[in-house]
């Protein structure tokens, strides 16, 4: 193994303990997220939740890149195309989807980005389609409407249920 293999694995061992604390956060103190899939198998990550903007985009650029396991050329260019997106955006409402999947080159697709409270109250059909699970899973029918207060708490819990079913596998 190379000091650069070992530095990798280091990145990578990191990256992994990064992206486990992120998925189990509380989004209610913790509440800008994202979630992204893998284009190709489809395979849909957890939710991951920052404390601040700046945080979510510094894991973007640094842990998410880390987690692809890029080489040398690529890690860089990925990284040189996520900065670029993120640049000079002050709000997550400035951030464009898209472009942060495109920077991806395929390799991750960015499903949805925002706020706890976007994720409940907003429509959508990513937010929605989540509330809906919720509600069905919980026996409250069909409705894929506003949580309210007293719904965050199993909503929450549902979020991290769906995280502890995926590493279970």
């Amino acid at each position: 193994m190379t000091l650069n293999d070992l530095e990798d694995h280091r990145a990578y061992v990191a990256a992994v303990a990064a992206y486990e604390q992120a998925a189990r956060r509380d989004p209610r103190t913790a509440s800008f997220g994202y979630l992204a899939a893998d284009p190709a198998t489809g395979a849909v990550a957890p939710f991951l939740w920052f404390a601040t903007l700046g945080e979510m985009l510094e894991f973007l650029q640094t842990a998410e890149v880390a987690l692809l396991r890029f080489d040398d050329a690529d890690r860089r260019r990925v990284t040189a195309s996520l900065a670029r997106a993120v640049a000079g955006r002050r709000s997550i409402g400035q951030l464009d989807r898209e472009r942060l999947t495109a920077a991806f080159e395929g390799w991750s697709e960015v499903l949805w980005l925002g706020t706890f409270s976007e994720l409940c109250e907003k429509g959508g059909t990513l937010p929605t389609g989540v509330r809906a699970a919720f509600r069905r899973a919980n026996g409250l029918g069909e409705h894929a409407g506003p949580l309210g207060e007293s719904d965050l708490a199993a909503f929450v819990a549902f979020l991290h249920a769906a995280l502890d079913r995926d590493t279970d596998a």
